[in-house]
């Protein structure tokens, strides 16, 4: 399953290609000579940032006289642990965008799951796992055992301004009808319908693929994410491809395939684009841009008239995944944080200073969340499952070069949905015919627990 932030970099792609031929390895170092053993933890720094992390940090520490958590975090975290993991010398627990596949068949990951199956900090009558929501645990699993955890619940939803909704009469919408008649009222107000990050394309999948759920059964949109031949050029595909493209054409702010994610999302923050398609992090990444006033609310991808996929399933799951090391210097320590990271105390917190929802069961109940969390819980709540995408995070190569520059040219306009599926297709048959790719079992529908 891929992280709802899809941004992927030629560093990604290297990664991925090493992994492979990477020798497994293990060393358990206990402490030094100061009887103080130092965890090295490496965070993603994007939009939820890194004081979180610190903070719990901290507290861990106070809980653990004997542990020092050196946690540190960078935009690009992946680009500076890369060759410390081939040198075989990587930090203990990372959150970062890497090849968490080629990494696990390479043995480079340690098992979760004797910490998993530990009593839970905060909830000593539960294991860690029993405390998490189910199916957050399921992407990164392999011959049996767990090789990453999340630490936060992601939604793909489209955000708007209450405040712009009421002034102008518009009603957030609920059929894909209702949507492009609402781009159109808002176009004859001088008011771009969507704002988009089109510096990465990336963006759009999300989108694309929601809009692909509600036009099939799970079956076959399954089918897809098990690489299955033929399914990138299911007529039904083409379908909401061609509906990602009209979007793009008509109702995207102009100049919007040139602008970052903060430039794009600071022209909606602004008024200047009305709505913009995003995940859980876009508070916490604009916080310092909204207006007072401003009012924060989100609707999931509308459902398509006539389409046969179920219209309340929701985009979403586990993302900010992290992993231990095989090669740490401390692995059972950096488990043991990411337990703690992961504990009930922990999860308010990051609810209550992130604005944003985490994967440990009953983290909002008895706390204040504010109104525009409430939006998002109230999509949740009327949500019959979540599904999200592993192609991108399955296979690198595919999504940062074919998936990618695929998905600019499609929002370009300068290929037609048809080509678009074909050549996708055709990346999907060489990753097929590609010996050295792992493809993991076909999944096919994962059950709702």
């Amino acid at each position: 399953m891929i992280d709802l932030r899809i941004r992927t970099t030629q560093a990604l792609t290297a990664l991925a290609m090493a992994a492979i031929g990477v020798v497994p390895g293990c060393s358990l170092t206990r402490a030094g000579s100061s009887g103080v053993v130092t965890v090295e933890v490496a965070v993603f720094e994007g939009g939820y940032g890194i004081e979180w992390h610190k903070s719990v940090a901290r507290r861990y520490e106070a809980d653990h006289p004997g542990v020092r958590i050196n946690l540190w975090g960078d935009p690009r975290v992946d680009e500076k642990i890369r060759p410390r993991i081939l040198r075989r010398n990587p930090p203990d627990l990372a959150s970062a965008n890497l090849p968490v596949w080629k990494l696990i068949v390479a043995g480079k990951l340690y098992p979760l799951d004797e910490a998993l199956d530990s009593p839970a900090y905060g909830q000593t009558d539960r294991t860690w796992r029993e405390t998490m929501i189910p199916g957050t645990l399921g992407d990164f699993r392999y011959d049996g055992r767990t090789y990453a955890a999340p630490t936060a619940l992601g939604a793909w939803v489209c955000w708007y301004d209450k405040r712009q909704f009421r002034r102008y009469g518009w009603e957030p919408p609920r059929t894909w009808g209702e949507f492009t008649r609402l781009c159109e009222q808002m176009t004859a107000r001088g008011i771009a319908p969507l704002a988009f990050q089109g510096k990465y394309p990336g963006y759009a999948w999300a989108t694309l693929l929601s809009l692909y759920q509600r036009l099939v059964p799970f079956e076959r949109w399954y089918a897809m994410q098990d690489l299955q031949p033929g399914a990138f050029v299911d007529p039904d595909f083409v379908r909401a491809a061609s509906l990602m493209q009209q979007m793009a054409v008509r109702y995207f702010q102009p100049g919007a395939m040139a602008m970052t994610h903060t430039e794009s999302q600071m022209e909606w923050v602004n008024g200047r684009a009305a709505m913009v398609f995003c995940g859980l992090w876009l508070k916490n990444e604009m916080k310092s841009a909204i207006p007072a006033g401003f009012e924060m609310a989100c609707f999931p991808v509308p459902m398509v008239e006539g389409g046969k996929g179920d219209p309340n399933a929701l985009y979403g799951g586990g993302a900010e995944n992290f992993c231990v090391f095989a090669d740490a210097k401390h692995p059972r320590e950096a488990a043991d944080f990411l337990k703690y990271l992961l504990s009930i105390e922990s999860a308010r917190s990051y609810t209550i200073e992130l604005d944003t929802l985490s994967p440990v069961a009953g983290s909002t109940e008895g706390i204040p969340i504010s109104k525009e969390l409430q939006s998002v819980v109230a999509v949740l709540d009327q949500s019959t499952r979540v599904f999200q995408d592993r192609i991108s995070n399955l296979y690198l190569e595919f999504g940062a070069t074919v998936l990618q520059q695929a998905q600019a040219d499609l929002l370009s306009n300068r290929i037609t949905p048809g080509e678009f599926a074909r050549r996708l297709e055709a990346g999907a048959e060489a990753t097929r015919r590609n010996p050295d790719i792992y493809k993991p079992r076909p999944m096919g529908v994962p059950e709702i627990r």
